[in-house]
């Protein structure tokens, strides 16, 4: 991956590209480009504060759970997604985990140089506070899917929700998937099969393309007009 590339990609969508230019030049400044592979653990529920983490490649599964209980999967990060503000803000140990999903492309802005950013411009403080309402809102997306009564309506949010461009396939197994819509296995298999013959998404080993992300939207929201 090279570098110039892993730039492009982040500040094409997601968090950064809501920043200022002056914002995003000084953040690339401070950040490390670094490669996961398959099932590594980037940190954990517990892990020391640290710094933020920009998806550039690749997909990353986010572990959550409430105090004193194990994480489990709650939702699947795509390419321009930042995760792990949380600690800058709070100074306190990470209260999530991420977990990359297949081999996985970051860029990592560590802790000092964010508190240093942040002490050097006030307006770098309320940018990086911008992350937590967007964290805010995706979290409100998630209920909202959840609450949606039809299994395949809930797959469907899902599936449009982590698959942020078309023709471009996404690491997500079915496995994943059931957990993250509480829906079994036989129900998504059952349900990703229609969805192909629809011609709303193609498969892969262990990865989803959607084709038609529009048709995913209207199918779930119809759940929610019933």
């Amino acid at each position: 991956m090279l570098r110039k590339n892993a730039e492009a990609i982040v500040i094409q969508r997601g968090w950064l590209s809501r920043t200022s230019e002056a914002f995003k030049v000084r953040l690339l400044e401070n950040a490390e480009l670094l490669k996961f592979d398959t099932g590594h653990v980037i940190f954990a529920k517990g892990d020391k504060a640290g710094g933020i983490y920009g998806l550039v490649s690749g997909t990353l599964g986010i572990m959550a759970a409430p105090p004193y209980s194990t994480p489990r999967l709650i939702d699947i990060a795509v390419s321009g997604d930042w995760i792990g503000e949380d600690s800058f803000i709070s100074g306190k140990p990470r209260r999530i985990e991420l977990v990359a999903q297949n081999e996985t492309w970051l860029l990592h802005v560590p802790l000092e140089k964010m508190e240093q950013m942040a002490e050097l411009d006030p307006d770098n403080m309320r940018a990086f506070g911008v992350m937590s309402i967007l964290g805010a809102d995706s979290m409100l997306r998630l209920v909202h899917d959840l609450q949606k009564k039809s299994a395949s309506a809930r797959i469907a949010s899902a599936l449009h929700r982590i698959c942020w461009a078309t023709h471009i396939p996404v690491a997500v197994s079915q496995e994943s998937l059931s957990v993250i819509t509480t829906t079994s296995r036989k129900q998504v298999n059952a349900i990703i099969k229609r969805f192909v013959e629809e011609g709303w998404v193609e498969t892969g080993y262990r990865s989803i393309t959607v084709l038609n992300p529009e048709a995913l939207k209207h199918h779930a929201d119809e759940d929610m007009a019933d």
